[in-house]
């Protein structure tokens, strides 16, 4: 059996919600996701911008500290520039982000599909995100199949949050950081530093506040 959006979407907003009603101040909070994980990231953002209809809306009494998305899932029609010119190269190919696009899709009203396919909203779609976040941190790899709709979507939301930082590893590949540690490395990549040095001084600028 599938389960259809916005159900997973949902449980993240009543997780986030948990989490702030057990005490937790937003400025405490940084949600870190990677690929659909950061699919679902921009979808919470969204939703909080655009309230979806019979989800539960997100009241914050201050900014989120933070969010970091790792190769997030922007764009998935796996159609675009980079899925082409990468595809030979990538850990993950077009095909396969192209059928999991159509999976995920599939009965999604067009009124929807915005938030799951972030690189087709429109271009005011994040006018406010400096309201609801502190800070964010997207990184891609350079020969990943998303990396110019991640480019795209960081530029947009560059647009609207000064504080908004985009880090393409170069010759990485999707998710490119798990490889430091999944295949043993003894050495990390250079992009697994930078991820830890950017959280390291979130969570340090949270305690600070407090």
């Amino acid at each position: 059996m599938s389960i259809e959006f916005p159900t997973q979407f949902v449980q993240a907003v009543e997780a986030l919600q948990h989490i702030i009603a057990s005490g937790c101040s937003p400025q405490n909070i940084h949600i870190v996701g990677d690929s659909a994980g950061g699919n679902l990231a921009l979808a919470l953002l969204s939703h909080m911008l655009h309230p979806i209809e019979n989800v539960p809306p997100i009241s914050l009494a201050s900014r989120i500290g933070g969010i970091f998305l790792m190769s997030p899932w922007v764009s998935l029609t796996g159609d675009t520039g980079s899925h082409l010119v990468n595809d030979s190269f990538d850990i993950v190919g077009t095909k396969t982000f192209a059928y999991c696009g159509r999976k995920v899709l599939e009965d999604v009203p067009d009124s929807l599909r915005m938030y799951l396919e972030i690189s087709k909203a429109p271009d005011t779609w994040f006018k406010g995100i400096d309201k609801l976040v502190s800070r964010i941190l997207i990184t891609a790899g350079g020969v990943e199949c998303l990396r110019d709709d991640i480019v795209q979507v960081s530029h947009e939301l560059s647009k609207n949050h000064s504080e908004v930082r985009l880090i393409v590893q170069e010759n990485g590949v999707h998710n490119d950081p798990f490889y430091d540690f999944l295949a043993g490395e003894r050495h990390l990549g250079d992009l697994t530093p930078k991820i830890l040095v950017w959280l390291c001084q979130g969570l340090k600028g949270s305690k600070e506040e407090d």
